[in-house]
């Protein structure tokens, strides 16, 4: 049996798992396709702590873009359609049999593979399951690392938008394996205290007192970026000084008219 039908959706157990318009999958058909049992209905997993911390988690991740849980209730396709994290927890839930088998088949259906689902009495299952482990643990990395950027982003709330972005590419992009976030084009140049210093034959220490005292740390000269701390290996926010904040250091400090 093949894990997608000629209308392309994923088929586990015989039972179609139907998607909407957004791409969630139908957590009722899942249920069906486990064997129907009323304890593992979708309503009795989502009142579970674990489904209504996953739900809150994914539905303050921004990058999403689109509400991650939904019931229809009437028309040709009712049932309550979830994001494909959602779902394949959910299967996790019911056994972690199932769990592999939903995964490997949504693997399947983003590919276009027509190719035959995972037997339940395969020689190994070895091949399926290192495919389906690597994916769901994949699938829990970019989770973490998506976390991690939203709690750093409200850590650092001075960190300018392209910082923001950089910060988001550089750990996004790797994981996924293409530039689905794109690198920031900057403008203009940025300079570091360090840098600034030694235009100005001072310290970068000085330079930051310079200007906190006469507060230039802002979108006028300059913007927040994420920089490595000179003392640990801990990443820190960091004002950089565009042209406009070395001419303003300068008249500060040797009396240059800025123009």
């Amino acid at each position: 049996m093949n894990n997608v039908t000629n209308k392309n959706l994923p088929v586990i157990a015989g039972v179609e798992i139907t998607t909407d318009s957004e791409g969630r999958f139908n957590l009722n058909a899942l249920h069906k396709a486990s064997g129907g049992k009323d304890a593992k209905r979708p309503k009795t997993w989502l009142d579970t702590k674990q489904a209504l911390e996953l739900v809150e988690e994914l539905r303050q991740n921004s990058a999403l873009g689109q509400e991650v849980l939904k019931v229809r209730k009437g028309g040709v396709n009712p049932g309550t359609f979830a994001h494909e994290l959602l779902a394949v927890e959910y299967a996790g839930w019911i056994s972690p049999k199932f769990r592999l088998q939903v995964n490997q088949t949504f693997i399947d259906y983003r590919s276009g593979k027509l190719v035959a689902a995972a037997p339940v009495k395969s020689q190994s299952g070895l091949p399926e399951y290192r495919l389906a482990k690597a994916e769901q643990l994949k699938s829990v990395a970019l989770e973490k690392n998506i976390a991690s950027i939203e709690r750093l982003n409200m850590l650092l709330p001075n960190l300018d938008h392209l910082a923001k972005q950089t910060l988001a590419a550089s750990v996004i992009n790797p994981l996924i394996g293409q530039d689905v976030i794109p690198l920031p084009v900057l403008e203009e140049k940025y300079y570091t205290a360090g840098e600034v210093g030694k235009m100005l034959d001072l310290s970068a220490n000085k330079i930051g007192r310079i200007a906190n005292d006469n507060n230039l740390k802002t979108e006028q000269y300059g913007k927040f970026f994420l920089d490595k701390s000179a003392h640990s290996n801990k990443q820190v926010e960091a004002f950089r000084y565009n042209e406009n904040g070395i001419k303003a250091l300068k008249h500060l400090i040797h009396g240059v008219e800025v123009a």
